[in-house]
């Protein structure tokens, strides 16, 4: 009876079979455990987001802006927005002095012209020494700028030649037209004299109250004696 054995192949046969095993081995080790290289990261950034620092919104109109202090600036307007000083230059302590006139004889009379609130003062002496009983007159008439409106105070004193009134208003006028006039009397009133001095010294004050005070638009003043 003849040996049956395992037919086994050629040299060539058996080590190309070795090859293929191995191969396949390596591929079955690299199935659970290969490296998967990840793409390299991206050079491009994605622009950055808006930031609120509390101005206007993006792409909207500038915010807007708060009032500044102090109003206007300096070198506008002088006392009641008008162009120039309304306020008084003087005041009554430091009045203008107008002079004297008299209060019972002759049409004596004083003008003045200026710009804005004033203070003037004028002696109206008593010049009738007859046994008549003559009182003593005075009168003042402002004309005021066309545009702008004056005021008219008079202030008497209650005695003496010497003394000042400043703060009691005898007469006045407060016209809103472009006139003001008014007048004062006092002293003898009946028929005979009554032998005291009767020379007093007015007080005048020419009041801004509206218009423009610019040097061009003046008042004039005009006081008159012997007459009210």
């Amino acid at each position: 009876m003849g040996l049956v054995g395992c037919a086994v192949g050629s040299e060539a046969e058996i080590e190309a079979l070795e090859d293929q095993l191995g191969t396949q081995a390596a591929d079955d080790d690299a199935g659970g455990n290969a490296t998967i290289a990840l793409p390299p990261p991206s050079t491009t950034e994605d622009p950055p987001l808006p930031v609120d620092e509390g101005g206007a919104p993006d792409g909207g109109a500038t915010a807007d802006a708060g009032p500044t202090d102090g109003g206007a600036g300096d070198g506008g307007a002088g006392d009641g927005g008008t162009g120039g000083s309304c306020a008084a230059a003087n005041t009554c302590a430091a009045a203008t002095d107008l002079g004297t006139i008299s209060g019972d004889k002759n049409n004596d009379i004083k003008t003045v012209s200026g710009t804005g609130s004033q203070w003037f003062k004028i002696r109206v002496n008593e010049d009738d020494s007859s046994i008549d009983g003559n009182s003593e007159e005075m009168k003042a008439v402002l004309t005021s700028p066309a545009g702008t409106n004056y005021d008219l105070y008079l202030y008497l004193p209650g005695s003496g030649p010497t003394t000042r009134e400043c703060t009691t208003v005898s007469k006045s006028s407060t016209s809103t037209g472009s006139s003001d006039s008014s007048g004062l009397e006092w002293g003898e009133s009946g028929l005979f004299s009554n032998g005291n001095s009767d020379d007093r010294t007015v007080t005048v004050e020419v009041r801004h109250v509206s218009g423009s005070c610019t040097p061009t638009a003046k008042w004039t003043l005009s006081v008159y004696g012997n007459t009210h």
